[in-house]
């Protein structure tokens, strides 16, 4: 009984300090707001969890509800294990996930197993809160590949695919992301910081 009450007490304190930071992002697609991009930052002593939750309805020829959960571990300072969900209409469309093991990698996407085999110390889920540097390294956690940092100025950046040649447009004031153009196939969408997360509370226009 002693022991199963020691242990439920270091379990209440770890969940007590742990120090938590949210942001919440509107996400646009041709300038109308479909959804929000929900950001949160998790410290518990060595480890840091990263968990992001896209809300979105998509209106076109019917009404799609899109739903994305994403949850990656850094332990160390380094990429632990990551777990990835795509829900459309509440049907599971595709799935991503990473293990670490002896300082290798397996990525799985849809079923498909690929292995990395060097440290993964930023990816891209990390970025709301982490201002990056020029030619930075940022591990793609979908696909199992890493993009670069191009600096453009001291606020903005760019984050360059090498499969694709997107381009990715990322904003920061104070060392968190306000800002984010993401360039994709089908659609471009941007992710626009709520104003009440500024720094200042004031409008701003990209």
């Amino acid at each position: 009984m002693e022991m199963y009450l020691s242990i439920c007490c270091l379990f209440l304190y770890l969940i007590a300090n742990a120090q938590t930071e949210t942001l919440v992002y509107d996400l646009k697609v041709s300038g109308k707001i479909i959804g929000t991009v929900t950001a949160k930052k998790i410290i518990q002593g060595n480890n840091v969890t990263y968990i992001s939750d896209t809300d979105a309805k998509i209106s076109f020829l019917g009404t799609t509800q899109i739903k994305t959960i994403m949850k990656v571990i850094f332990e160390n300072g380094k990429l632990y294990e990551s777990n990835y969900k795509f829900y459309k209409n509440n049907k599971i469309k595709e799935e991503s996930s990473i293990t670490s093991n002896n300082g290798k990698y397996t990525i799985i996407h849809d079923g498909k197993t690929n292995v990395i085999n060097e440290p993964i110390y930023a990816s891209s889920i990390i970025l709301p809160f982490y201002k990056p540097k020029d030619n930075d390294k940022i591990f793609e956690e979908l696909e199992g590949y890493f993009k670069s940092i191009k600096l453009i100025n001291n606020k903005s950046f760019q984050l360059l695919d090498p499969k694709s040649n997107h381009k990715d447009k990322y904003i920061y004031e104070n060392g968190k992301m306000e800002y984010c153009l993401v360039n994709n196939t089908l659609v471009d969408f941007e992710m626009i910081l709520q104003p009440k997360y500024f720094s200042q509370n004031i409008n701003k226009t990209y």
